[in-house]
């Protein structure tokens, strides 16, 4: 889907789909010039319904939203800005329908699914998810809607024998206007106590600290401006959604309740401050083998890498982003410049150093996110039989690299990797059997090997007809 016409005609048919909804939800939408040069608005949702409609952008970093929604919540003019976010506006101060980053927290009241709601989505993606190999995931946002019912609804499951996957959970906290970092994560600890069985369990705090690009501005941190005329006009580095002092506190008060911190950083700025804070923070706790991680690493300044090393901090990599179509990658080179886009996402590089690497998909932005595609990913940084979205050939990685990536090292950034992540006696009979053997089959169809079988704490939980 790539026109404003095509969007809307999708949402249209949707609409028409579901009378029964009170608000409309979707996701997967992307910026296109031809909705404006300062991204959608509520006028071209005009005539759809009158009910309130709120989608998020394939990153969802960002909600579209009609004027339905914005009234519904007395959303106006006199609606004040928020430090970790942009409302965007139209000359006279009116918001025009397009919330990002923390913005999006005014719209949250709006996308809250029930307990029931939340139970049968994970039931759908763990049926399709345990037939292409998956066993153990990390659901990075448990309170997206800002609610308990996610985890509440993983933790009925679990205690109803119907979780057949592992779900490992993060919780996460803001500083903006309204929030107690702090006091979010004393209940975090609270949640946790309150959910934890053999299959779920929180163990994460999630910060976002900065936000993600391209964009009308782009808003992932970086260390130098980006490069497209707006940004070069004023200096634009992107948005940092923590200062230092609250991302130190951050870390100290998640360890001490027994969390390991996933934190959120796409630019190179945003990247170093998570390891300042880490340093900052270990000088008043003392080394421990916490495993905090940093996800995306999209733009990574190459003299932070032996930092992450020293510090073992965890490198949870994205491999399904690593090709690159090539308008998509004419944009990157439009806001960041020639060189850093054509270093963007490394992953050998952390190899290399002795860095803990693991696989992530950012599952829904990745959708489908299945683990076989994020192997082939890694090895080729390319779509099959297209040369022209091959990205950053040098930071390729080998077949086996990528195993390791994705089974026993997620299972150490989880520190279960006493009972999970190899087939090893005394272990948790954690298992995927596949139809070919993808070390020795052409790279390129890595993700088409049938899964036959996965197995999980001994129990077959899907077999191939």
């Amino acid at each position: 889907m790539g026109t404003l016409q095509e969007h809307l005609a999708a949402i249209k048919e949707f609409v028409k789909n579901h009378p029964e909804m009170d608000v409309i939800q979707g996701s997967g939408f992307v910026p296109t010039p031809d909705m404006g040069p300062n991204g959608p608005t509520a006028d071209l949702l005009d005539g759809i319904t009158d009910k309130p409609i709120v989608l998020a952008d394939i990153g969802h970093h960002s909600y579209w939203v009609n004027h339905a929604a914005m009234q519904r919540l007395g959303i106006d003019k006199n609606t004040p800005d928020v430090s970790d976010g942009i409302i965007t506006r139209d000359e006279q101060g009116n918001p025009t329908g397009y919330f990002r980053e923390g913005a999006m927290d005014l719209l949250k009241e709006l996308t809250v699914f029930s307990v029931e709601q939340y139970k049968e989505g994970f039931l759908h993606y763990q049926e399709e998810y345990l037939a292409n190999g998956e066993t153990l995931v990390l659901e990075p946002i448990i309170n997206w809607d800002t609610t308990d019912n996610a985890a509440i609804a993983c933790h009925e499951l679990d205690m109803e024998g119907k979780l057949h996957m592992h779900i490992y959970a993060a919780y996460q906290v803001f500083q903006a206007e309204g929030h107690d970092t702090m006091a979010e994560i004393e209940h975090a600890a609270q949640l946790r106590e309150k959910t934890k069985g053999s299959m779920f369990e929180i163990t994460n705090i999630k910060i976002q600290i900065d936000g993600t690009m391209p964009g009308t501005p782009s808003t992932a941190y970086m260390k130098e401006p980006y490069t497209d005329p707006w940004s070069i006009e004023h200096q634009h580095r992107g948005q940092l959604r923590f200062d230092m002092e609250t991302l130190i506190k951050i870390y100290i008060k998640s360890h001490e309740l027994g969390f390991t911190v996933h934190a959120h950083a796409i630019g190179d700025g945003a990247i170093g401050m998570a390891l300042d804070a880490m340093e900052k923070a270990l000088e008043q706790t003392g080394e421990h083998d916490y495993r905090d991680a940093i996800t995306h690493l999209q733009v990574v300044d190459r003299a932070d890498i032996p930092r992450m090393a020293k510090l073992n901090v965890i490198a949870s990599t994205d491999p399904h982003w690593f090709d690159f179509d090539p308008e998509y990658f004419a944009m990157m080179v439009a806001v960041l410049g020639e060189e850093r886009a054509e270093a963007q996402l490394p992953m050998k590089a952390f190899f290399d150093a002795g860095v803990t690497v693991t696989s992530a998909s950012d599952y829904p932005v990745t959708n489908p996110a299945y683990p076989l595609r994020g192997i082939q990913k890694g090895v080729i940084r390319q779509l099959p039989g297209r040369p022209d979205t091959l990205h950053n050939a040098k930071e390729r990685v080998t077949i086996e690299q990528m195993i390791e990536a994705t089974t026993i090292n997620e299972a150490y950034q989880m520190l279960c990797e006493d009972r999970l992540g190899s087939i090893t006696v005394g272990k948790e009979a954690d298992l995927v059997v596949l139809g070919d053997d993808i070390t020795k089959c052409d790279p390129e169809h890595i993700q088409d090997s049938p899964v036959l079988g996965t197995m999980v704490g001994g129990k077959w939980v899907y077999t191939c007809n």
